[in-house]
């Protein structure tokens, strides 16, 4: 995948390092998500998750309620959860391990530093690692090695793959998952600068809504024959800029990640505005996500009575994230 920082998002960006700057996070909205090995999981802004459950299919951990979510990232396995709060560590990693014992997981072993702490958990047969390190300025990263997850369902794992498009859920097995999008597409692809260009006219990705329209998403091109075709959806990324990975998750979303672009946020919202309007789509709720436009931005788009997306575009370090949210009508 390509290692590029996520900043107050969610899913899939990744990095070697968490830079730290302070932005203001709704409570409980969710910055990062996945599955991994079967398990799904979501990361979220500062707050209180009360949902908790050792009956939830989905593994959850929060922020500190008073923490700012600086970064996050997703890479070999490991769910990053970067944030500043003034608190002490204890009372860090005591509020990260409630809320995974909340989640029936039980603590196998707890390794306690000045500035670190470590801890393991299991659950029915899976295992989690915590690993909370406390730099200077209050600030924090928590990384959950999800790497002991096991296998839920065969082939059912966010993966890398270079060759296609898009990775494939064998969904045999008696716990296979069933996925609620009508294409079994689940899995996370990275693209070189040479397959941009090699694409051509031809999409480098694609994935369908729950009215079983197409999405494609190409490279660096001009899309000057946009319609309302009932059948697909088509959208390209800026000019000068490349299309580095894409996630197609099984609960409704494909992501796009694409760096290089001397576009602003504004702008690139903007780029992509227009293709949603030049194929019929009709925008119904713009919405500042991002703390005063200055990270990102939601707009929901409609298109009859089946087909509703809600679509963002996320800043992060240089790199834009886009996420297609496929909702029910």
């Amino acid at each position: 995948m390509n290692k590029t920082i996520i900043r107050n998002a969610g899913a899939f960006a990744l990095t070697a390092f968490l830079a730290l700057a302070p932005v203001a996070m709704a409570q409980q909205q969710p910055v990062l998500s996945g599955s991994t090995n079967g398990l799904a999981w979501t990361l979220y802004g500062p707050g209180e998750l009360g949902s908790l459950s050792n009956q939830s299919t989905t593994l959850k951990v929060s922020a500190h309620p008073q923490a700012t979510v600086v970064g996050t990232k997703y890479d070999n396995q490991s769910a990053v959860l970067a944030f500043r709060v003034d608190a002490p560590l204890m009372t860090v990693y005591t509020y990260h391990d409630n809320q995974l014992r909340a989640q029936g997981f039980t603590r196998t072993s707890q390794n306690m530093g000045d500035n670190n702490a470590q801890a393991t958990y299991t659950r029915n047969g899976s295992q989690v690692r915590l690993n909370l390190v406390r730099q200077g300025n209050n600030s924090y990263r928590a990384t959950f090695d999800l790497s002991g997850v096991q296998m839920m369902a065969q082939g059912n794992t966010s993966t890398t793959n270079t060759n296609t498009t898009s990775a494939t859920n064998d969904s045999t097995g008696a716990a296979a998952t069933k996925l609620v999008l009508p294409v079994t597409v689940v899995g996370v692809t990275t693209f070189t600068p040479e397959q941009n260009t090699a694409a051509g006219r031809n999409p480098l990705v694609g994935a369908k809504d729950f009215a079983g329209v197409q999405y494609q998403v190409y490279g660096p091109i001009e899309l000057n024959d946009l319609s309302n075709n009932p059948q697909t959806v088509r959208f390209s990324i800026p000019q000068g800029s490349a299309l580095t990975a894409a996630d197609i998750n099984e609960d409704g979303t494909l992501m796009a990640r694409i760096e290089g672009s001397s576009l602003n946020l504004q702008q690139v919202m903007a780029f992509y505005d227009r293709q949603f309007k030049a194929q019929g789509f009709t925008l119904v709720n713009p919405t500042d996500t991002g703390a005063g436009l200055d990270y990102a931005l939601t707009y929901i788009y409609e298109r009859g009575a089946q087909s509703r997306v809600s679509f963002s575009v996320e800043k992060e370090f240089g790199t834009y994230r886009l996420v297609w949210d496929f909702q029910r009508s």
